[in-house]
C-alpha cells in the first residue's frame, strides 16, 4: 500500500514545459512511487493560464475539482466546471484554458499503455 495526500496549492510544483503558462502539478500516484499501470495527478491552472495544445498515445480521464476551464479536444470545444468528467482518447489533441478570475483545479488519470 502507498498512501499520500493533496497539499496546499503553494506546495505544488510549477509545470514549466513549452506551451504551458501558469500551470502547477502534483504527482499523486505514478511509477516512481507506487503504480506501474497508471498515473494520477492534480493540476492547478491560474487565471489566464493554459496547457499546451498536446497530443499523446495514452488516454486521459479528467475530473474537474474546482473552477471553470475552456477545453479543446480535437475539433470540439466546451466549458467544463466543478464536477464535470471528461475522457480524452489516445492521440486526440487537447488543451485547457482558464479564462476565469480564479484558479481551476483538476484530477487527471492516465494509463501507461
Amino acid at each position: 500500500m502507498y498512501l499520500t495526500k493533496d497539499v496546499p496549492n503553494e506546495e505544488y510544483e510549477p509545470y514549466n514545459e513549452p506551451g504551458f503558462e501558469g500551470v502547477l502539478r502534483r504527482k499523486l500516484l505514478n511509477p516512481e512511487n507506487s503504480s506501474k499501470q497508471f498515473a494520477l495527478r492534480t493540476y492547478i491552472i491560474d487565471p489566464n493560464g493554459h496547457t499546451a495544445l498536446d497530443r499523446h498515445s495514452h488516454e486521459h480521464g479528467v475530473y474537474i475539482l474546482s473552477g471553470e476551464l475552456d477545453v479543446r479536444v480535437g475539433d470540439r470545444q466546451a466549458i467544463v466546471r466543478t464536477g464535470d468528467v471528461l475522457h480524452i482518447a489516445s492521440d486526440e489533441p487537447h488543451q485547457f484554458i482558464n479564462r476565469a478570475n480564479e484558479y481551476a483545479k483538476f484530477l487527471c488519470v492516465r494509463d501507461f499503455a
